[in-house]
C-alpha cells in the first residue's frame, strides 16, 4: 500500500488522530500548584491534547482541575466545565480562584447531549481548557476519543477528563494521565487540645506521560480559607506551614466528597 493510500485510510479510520505529517513539540499550561507544576515540568498540562485525572470518588481529582481553570481564566482565557452528574460545586471553584464570569458550565441531560456538548466545545476552540467530569468514562468510546483528540489538536484546546480510571479508550488516547491516589485530612490544633478540619493533603502519581517519566509521585495541600487561622491558637508554631505550592488553593469543605 502506498503512503498516500495508507494515510487516507488512517485519516478515515481515526479522524486524523493517528496521522501526523510532522512531530511538533508539546506545549502546556501550569496549574498554579507548585508541586504539580514541578512534577510535570517543563510542559505542564499539555495544550491541544487529552489529559486524564483518574481515581475513585473523593480522591482529589477536582482540585487540580479547578486550579487549572483558575490559572487560565486569570490569563484572560475562557474555560468550560461539562458536568453531566451535577457534581460541580461553585463555591469551591470560586474559592480556588475560578471567575464564574469566564467559565461555561454545562449539564447535559443524557449521553447524546453529553457527547454533542463536549464535541462542540472542543471543536469550537473558544475555550483554552475544557474540563469533563466523565464519572466512569463509559460514555467516551474509542471513536469519540479519537475525534476529540483530533479536534483538540486542531484548535489547541486542552481537554481534561476526570474519571474513575475504568476507560481503556481514555487511557489509550490520553497524552498525560494522573492517578489521584487519595486524600488525608489536615487538622488545625487548638489550645484546648481539640482540633478543627483545616483541609486535605492530596497524593497523586504520574501514570502516563510523554515528557516525564511515569511513576513520579507528588502531593499538595488544599486548605479551607474560611477555617485557616480562625481557630484560637496562642502558639503560632502549632499552625501548619503554608508552602507556596498549596497556599493558593482554597476549598470550602461543605462538599468535601467532590474534592
Amino acid at each position: 500500500m502506498q503512503q498516500t493510500a495508507l494515510k487516507a485510510l488512517l485519516q478515515s479510520r481515526w479522524h486524523g488522530a493517528a496521522v501526523h505529517g510532522r512531530v511538533t513539540a508539546l506545549t502546556g499550561w501550569p496549574t498554579g500548584i507548585g508541586s504539580v507544576d514541578a512534577a510535570l515540568a517543563p510542559v505542564g498540562v499539555p495544550r491541544g491534547r487529552l489529559t486524564e485525572i483518574f481515581g475513585p470518588c473523593s480522591s482529589g481529582k477536582t482540585t487540580p482541575a479547578y486550579a487549572l481553570l483558575a490559572s487560565r481564566i486569570a490569563c484572560g482565557d475562557i474555560a468550560a466545565y461539562v458536568d453531566p452528574e451535577g457534581t460541580f460545586f461553585s463555591p469551591a471553584a470560586c474559592a480556588a480562584g475560578v471567575d464564574p464570569q469566564h467559565l461555561i458550565v454545562t449539564r447535559p441531560r443524557n449521553a447524546h447531549a453529553f457527547l454533542r456538548t463536549v464535541d462542540a466545545l472542543v471543536r469550537g476552540g473558544a475555550c483554552s481548557v475544557v474540563v469533563v467530569d466523565a464519572g466512569a468514562g463509559s460514555m467516551l468510546q474509542t471513536h469519540h476519543c479519537a475525534r476529540l483528540v483530533a479536534q483538540a489538536e486542531k484548535t489547541g484546546t486542552t481537554l481534561l477528563v476526570l474519571s474513575q480510571g475504568h476507560s481503556q479508550a481514555l487511557a489509550s488516547f490520553a497524552t498525560l494521565r494522573l492517578w489521584a491516589r487519595g486524600i488525608a485530612p489536615l487538622w488545625q490544633p487548638g489550645d484546648d487540645g481539640g482540633g478543627r478540619l483545616l483541609g486535605y493533603a492530596i497524593d497523586m502519581e504520574i501514570a502516563k506521560a510523554r515528557t516525564v517519566a511515569p511513576g513520579k509521585a507528588f502531593s499538595f495541600q488544599a486548605f479551607a480559607p474560611d477555617v485557616l487561622g480562625s481557630w484560637p491558637v496562642s502558639n503560632e508554631s502549632l499552625l501548619p506551614s503554608l508552602p507556596a505550592a498549596a497556599s493558593t488553593i482554597g476549598h470550602t469543605l461543605a462538599k468535601a466528597a467532590h474534592l
